[in-house]
């Protein structure tokens, strides 16, 4: 429904004081607001976002409610896209007027020869997720999937620990990184690029890190490609949202109310980015009994934030995970990691 004139100059005058909150400078005047319709009593503002993923999408729109709260429309709702390069230089006039600088764009990478990216995610660290990246890229190369792992966590590579290589990156063929073939799984991590046991690096470093890891690393055609994420919500992570094509998030839990409510983060940095979270691991979900070969269960009460996200597996808690990982992956973890892959990746 169209708006009459002297009602949308009030809207775009009451937003003209909701200002972007990294730029400083008002909404209206670097054209973000893309449409304004009505449907009834609801109000529809369509907003355009700077960069890709802007983590502060939430703050725009929480300010733009505010600046309409007392205009007596029914619901207020926000849509968000990104702008294009062209619209991008079209506001460029009204930065420099104001003595502002546009934050630096942030490069979307295309996702190559990859059917399906998969980030496996928690913002709670120390609830296994690279020992679950291991066994789902494992377990996807047996059901004939061509796989690959990128480990993303900069400051505390795990997965040539987990797996027992000790593998030192060279240049392919095509003068691109070769990362190491793990019995058919191609993996790449940083520890495979540096000799440095720990790495401290500022977040502009981790993220440069990250994004040439993904580009530069010559993966081939591959069906599926995990990300071993590193926990937390800042660069690391918002990295790989914003840059990296992410189809899909898998969250990992364990049964600890901590692990669940921390876990709830995931799922809002998910909404917040707009990619699917589509299940739950819970990992070190339940015992095995060495004598009797009964089930302990270790669950506790679902954190109610994360009960709506279907849970895709439990697995248990084994001792020597670490020193063979395949040899501990049980013929009932083995079929329920079957279903997940089944769930979150397809063959071209």
């Amino acid at each position: 429904m169209s708006i009459e004139k002297k009602e949308l100059d009030r809207i775009y005058s009451l937003l003209d004081n909701v200002k972007d909150p990294e730029i400083g400078i008002s909404i209206v005047k670097l054209r973000m607001i893309d449409s304004v319709e009505k449907r009834g009593d609801a109000l529809n503002i369509s907003i355009k976002l700077t960069v890709p993923g802007c983590p502060l999408s939430a703050t725009i729109e929480s300010d733009i409610k505010k600046a309409l709260a007392g205009e007596n429309y029914g619901d207020i709702n926000i849509d968000f896209d990104y702008m294009t390069k062209e619209e991008l230089e079209s506001v460029k006039k009204a930065i420099y007027g104001n003595n502002q600088k546009l934050p630096t764009p942030i490069e979307r990478y295309d996702k190559k020869s990859i059917s399906n990216i998969i980030a496996v995610y928690s913002a709670k660290g120390g609830v296994g997720k690279s020992s679950v990246v291991a066994l789902l890229a494992l377990v996807a190369n047996r059901l004939g999937y061509r796989t690959g792992i990128l480990d993303c966590d900069i400051s505390g590579p795990s997965i040539q620990t987990i797996l027992r290589t000790n593998y030192r990156a060279a240049a392919s063929e095509k003068g691109k990184i070769a990362p190491l073939d793990y019995k058919g799984v191609k993996i790449i991590s940083v520890d495979m690029l540096t000799n440095a046991e720990a790495l401290i690096w500022r977040g502009p470093l981790v993220s440069s890190a990250i994004k040439q890891m993904y580009s530069d690393t010559d993966w081939g055609s591959l069906d599926v490609l995990f990300l071993d994420l590193p926990p937390g919500t800042s660069d690391g992570p918002l990295t790989v949202f914003q840059s990296i094509p992410v189809d899909k998030i898998v969250l990992v839990t364990t049964p600890q109310t901590l692990s669940q409510t921390v876990g709830a983060k995931t799922m809002l940095m998910a909404e917040t980015l707009k990619v699917p979270l589509i299940g739950i691991i819970e990992n070190m979900s339940y015992m095995v009994c060495d004598h009797c070969g009964g089930r302990i269960d270790l669950a506790g009460e679902p954190s109610r934030r994360i009960s709506k996200i279907p849970i895709l597996a439990k697995l248990p808690l084994k001792q020597g995970l670490s020193s063979n990982l395949e040899g501990t992956l049980s013929k009932e973890s083995f079929t329920e990691l079957n279903g997940v892959i089944n769930a979150i990746a397809y063959k071209p």
